[in-house]
């Protein structure tokens, strides 16, 4: 069996093969949308095995031009975890040699994932495949969240000039346009450079909605606005609802530090990555510190799209600290601000 797979070539038996991202693409391929032509290298190629480089060489030299080189692991964008820039991507290669090499640094980056993938409670060594697809040089890119993160009635476009691994990163703050799913009509936007006509937004909601009605359920889109229009380049599922229930063990949040953060409204690609690093993050310090009880509940919360800080369990934490009473570790959490900073979970 050939290791290369056209995505035109994929039918609903190939996940395992494609991986998540690839098997995707090729379904909204398959339906007509707008998504870049390309190939994928199966899953299970090792990165310094030899015996691939033939027909993955074939096929670039087949496709031609630039590329994106990407990881499609088979657990990624799925319904319960979407592993949202945890493998490597390469943008703008362009010969063989290249090529190959973006292909070895892909499949390399399957431990990248792994802590992600043991805390989502999936198989951290989980094979990848490697998607090559024709390099859309992007005028405007940015993510389509087909139900808003603050109103399951709304949409959610995010826009920035350029190339979309930066606002995919949390390296640029985006243009923001805010719709009525039900209608189409605008909202309100924030101010931005991006200047997407209304038109052309029009046109990446639509496809992002048809992306929705194909794959059954809300969906986080990434697209590009390229000479020709709007084309897709990644469609995963929502996998943080518009508003999760509370903890019962949580009963006292604080913006305190955490606000400086992430100041605005947290998306669910940004709380499933930047979010639970900085989760992750606390837990460690505070493990090593041997102040966390065993069974706490998490430091970070989100409440309504704002990320706060249970500030309970920083209380707690800062108590056990040698020499720190109550007032004082009040004082180091909350700082100056303390009265104006404490908040009750409703």
């Amino acid at each position: 069996m050939s290791r290369v797979a056209w995505l035109h070539t994929l039918d609903d038996r190939d996940r395992d093969r494609a991986g998540g991202k690839a098997f995707v693409l090729a379904r909204l391929r398959r339906a007509g949308l707008p998504v870049p032509d390309g190939f994928v290298l199966a899953a299970g190629a090792a990165p310094d095995d030899p015996s691939w480089r033939a027909e993955l060489a074939s096929a670039y030299h087949e496709l031609g031009g630039a590329v994106a080189v990407r990881s499609s692991s088979v657990v990624e964008d799925g319904a319960q975890a979407s592993f949202a820039g945890q493998f490597t991507t390469v943008l703008d290669v362009e010969g063989e040699e290249a090529v190959v090499e973006a292909a070895r640094a892909c499949l390399r980056s399957v431990a990248k994932g792994a802590a992600y993938a043991q805390a989502m409670g999936e198989d951290g060594g989980a094979p990848l495949a490697v998607l090559v697809q024709r390099f859309v040089p992007a005028r405007v890119a940015g993510v389509v969240f087909t139900r808003d993160p603050r109103d399951p009635l709304g949409l959610l476009v995010e826009a920035h000039a350029g190339r979309g691994d930066d606002l995919v990163g949390g390296r640029v703050t985006p243009e923001r346009y805010r719709l009525e799913r039900a209608t189409g009509r605008l909202l309100d936007r924030s101010d931005g450079a991006a200047a997407i006509d209304p038109p052309t937004l029009q046109a990446v909601v639509a496809l992002a909605l048809a992306a929705e009605r194909l794959l059954g359920g809300a969906q986080d889109v990434e697209w590009a606005l390229a000479d020709e229009g709007p084309v897709l380049l990644q469609s995963r599922p929502i996998t943080v609802a518009a508003e999760e229930p509370p903890d019962p063990r949580i009963r006292r949040l604080t913006r305190a530090n955490v606000g400086e953060v992430l100041p605005g409204a947290v998306t669910p690609l940004t709380w499933s990555t930047i979010g639970y690093f900085l989760e992750q993050g606390f837990r460690a310090v505070a493990d090593a510190a041997g102040v966390r009880a065993r069974d706490a509940p998490p430091f970070l919360v989100l409440h309504h799209r704002r990320l706060y800080l249970n500030l309970d369990l920083s209380l707690d934490v800062a108590t056990r600290l040698p020499g720190v009473d109550a007032g004082e570790a009040e004082r180091l959490v909350l700082g100056g601000g303390a009265a104006a900073a404490r908040g009750s979970v409703h």
